[in-house]
Order: structure tokens, then C-alpha cells, then sequence
């Protein structure tokens, strides 16, 4: 059996992202096979070559469908897209991605505004998880999830741009103080 077609297989049979150690691990290659294999597997699952694509997505490869055929994929399962999120969602999830993992009130202090029910519905959606507790260890810390970073088509956090490219730095600053305000509460 080809190294190729061992990487195939388990990344067929997951429906999550599959990391270089673990698909060195179950299936005995060492790391430059596995390294030769997906680089074999980007080619054959190019998006000009066909239907299915090789992503490298929250630390991890995964085979999907190529996008340019979701009109044709979506018409088959009879699904219709998740409803779009929300700019509150979206705001959330930059507190959280850049500032995170944060508890609910310091994304509420963060906004502005309280924030406990686009928080319910991105955990509901899969795109926020908690991810362990504050410091005072009552609140729950929220961090963005692997279906996050799937969702966005990016491998780690790392793959956003730079917060201080976004914003000004007397903004940054500004929320900054926010988060700080509430710490002591």
C-alpha cells in the first residue's frame, strides 16, 4: 500500500481535521512520508483538478468539497446554508479570536453592550466552545473552536492578520481599559 493512499483513507473516514502526528501515527509512515504523501494528495485534490479538496485547516488536513461545487452539493443534501451571523456575531468572535479566550463579561465589557445571547448562539453553532475558567475560577472562559477555524479556512490563529493592523492604537487601548475595569469585580 502506497503512503498516499494510507494518508487517503484516514482523512476520508474523518469528518474532522487530522494532524501530521496523527496521521503519522495510525498509519506508521514517518514524518517525511506523510509530508510526500499530502503533498501527492494536494495534487490529485487541487481545486482545478477535482470536486474533492485537500485543506490544511485548524492544525490539521482535511478533505472537503472543492467550493466552487457547494451550489450542486447543497441541491443534493436539500439543505439550505446556516443562516448568516449576525455583525454581533461577527464582533464577538473578533473579541474572542483576538482577546480570548475571554469569560462573557469581559466580551459584554468588550462591545459595549451585553452580549449573553449572540455568546448562546455562536456556542450553539459550534464556533465558541468553553474552554477552561477565570483566574477567580467562577466564569467560564470562551475561546473560538476548530469548526471556527474550519469555518474560516484557516489553520491556527496565526493565520489572521495582526490585531494592531486593524485597529488604531487609541482604540486598542480603549478596549483594553475595558477589559481591565472589570478584573477586579
Amino acid at each position: 500500500m502506497r503512503p498516499a493512499h494510507l494518508v487517503e483513507a484516514v482523512l476520508f473516514s474523518s469528518a474532522r481535521p487530522v494532524s501530521r502526528g496523527a496521521l503519522a501515527s495510525c498509519t506508521g509512515l514517518s514524518a517525511g512520508e506523510v509530508e510526500r504523501a499530502l503533498a501527492e494528495l494536494a495534487g490529485r485534490y487541487s481545486p482545478e483538478r477535482s470536486g474533492v479538496v485537500l485543506r490544511e485547516v485548524a492544525g490539521g488536513f482535511q478533505l472537503a468539497t472543492n467550493p466552487a461545487c457547494s451550489a450542486a452539493v447543497e441541491r443534493f443534501r436539500g439543505e439550505a446554508r446556516p443562516a448568516p451571523l449576525s455583525a454581533a456575531a461577527h464582533e464577538v468572535l473578533a473579541c474572542v479570536l483576538y482577546l480570548g479566550p475571554l469569560t462573557r463579561g469581559a466580551i459584554s465589557r468588550v462591545r459595549g453592550v451585553n452580549s449573553d445571547a449572540v455568546v448562546r448562539t455562536l456556542i450553539e453553532r459550534g464556533l465558541l466552545a468553553e474552554k477552561g475558567s477565570s483566574e477567580e475560577g467562577q466564569a467560564a472562559l470562551l475561546d473560538v473552536t476548530e469548526d471556527f477555524l474550519v469555518a474560516a479556512g484557516a489553520s491556527s490563529r496565526e493565520d489572521f492578520p495582526p490585531l494592531e493592523s486593524l485597529v488604531r492604537k487609541e482604540e486598542l487601548e480603549r478596549v483594553r481599559e475595558r477589559l481591565l475595569r472589570g478584573e477586579g469585580r
